[in-house]
């Protein structure tokens, strides 16, 4: 990303930051916004949050918004505790979708004026279905076009729930299925799935592709997007399966309720292995069905979860931030 913006001409510099609390290279903040001078301070996630706004302060940044992007289901008191107690150093909290903003608002108790919502967005365009690299994808994973593949894009970690992505593989593997699944990412439950590849029944079903830049090709390749995550925050890589015109399975949680509305796409609850089997299984024996809900999808996610209206409200909200505006 950096050498990308240095190549259009965006002026980066790079923390090189060892980690989260790397105290020696966050000392410089401050000292960089001196030099710098932003107008406006924008900060994404608490831990830049939290270096970002007390930076912002000392070096007399004037103008602050943050960016939460997910509804955190985990015990994390202290970053509400935070929110709250230096609300004086931001003038906005940008949240990513609605149920984001009603989580943090009722977690932190700041008033609804406080925040702005702007749902992310994808480049729509970008993922259009293409025969011949869904073709040329299929050759690489060995699969006729007409055995239904479903796809898996994300972090390997508890929050995107693949292991009861793995418990429903092991289901559809017991009863002789003919779904096969590709799951590419990377993260920490590589292990847990290495284990699956080596012992579970779920395997012979199942490959792992690791990281890919190609997600568009994985996408036409797919016939059927799984997300089955725990929480979220606005769920991107649902948005672009469905900016594909893929049938899609998600769960019914904060962000990605926001994004799919029910003729769209399959919802079923959180932590549930058999019912994420079962929609699975539906849709992959019922071509029509998953063509109806695939042009359903690209149609909303055209008109509602497309890029532009992510950029064109960032800019209204700098430029009223910069003409003094503040709740």
């Amino acid at each position: 990303m950096v050498e990308k913006l240095r190549s259009r001409g965006v002026s980066v510099e790079a923390l090189g930051l060892r980690g989260k609390w790397d105290a020696a290279r966050l000392a410089g903040l401050a000292g960089l916004f001196g030099r710098f001078r932003p107008d406006i301070l924008h900060t994404h996630l608490f831990h830049a949050d939290l270096a970002g706004r007390l930076a912002g302060a000392v070096a007399g940044v004037g103008r602050s918004v943050t960016t939460v992007h997910v509804a955190e289901m985990r015990f994390r008191p202290w970053q509400f505790a935070f929110a709250r107690l230096a609300d004086g150093l931001c003038e906005r909290i940008i949240c990513v979708s609605k149920s984001v903003r009603d989580f943090h608002k009722r977690r932190s108790g700041l008033p609804e004026n406080r925040y702005t919502v702007i749902p992310n967005g994808v480049d729509a365009a970008a993922y259009q279905f293409d025969p011949q690299i869904r073709s040329a994808w299929r050759g690489r994973l060995g699969l006729a076009d007409d055995v239904p593949l479903a796809v898996f894009v994300g972090r390997l970690d508890r929050q995107k729930g693949l292991d009861v992505l793995l418990d429903a593989m092991d289901s559809l593997a017991g009863d002789g299925k003919q779904i096969r699944l590709a799951i590419a990412g990377e993260g920490p439950q590589k292990a847990m799935l290495d284990d699956f590849l080596a012992r579970r029944p779920g395997r012979a079903l199942t490959t792992y592709l690791g990281l890919t830049d190609d997600v568009r090709g994985l996408l036409s390749a797919a016939d059927i997007f799984v997300m089955p995550s725990r929480w979220e925050g606005y769920g991107l890589a649902m948005a672009e399966a469905m900016a594909a015109g893929r049938a899609v399975i998600g769960t019914r949680v904060p962000g990605l309720l926001d994004i799919v509305p029910p003729e769209a796409g399959l919802l079923i609850e959180p932590e549930n292995p058999r019912a994420l089997a079962a929609a699975m299984e539906t849709l992959a024996g019922d071509p029509a069905l998953r063509a109806s809900l695939g042009r359903v999808a690209q149609t909303h996610a055209a008109k509602n979860l497309d890029i532009g209206g992510f950029i064109r409200d960032h800019e209204a909200l700098y430029l009223d931030l910069m003409e003094g505006g503040k709740p």
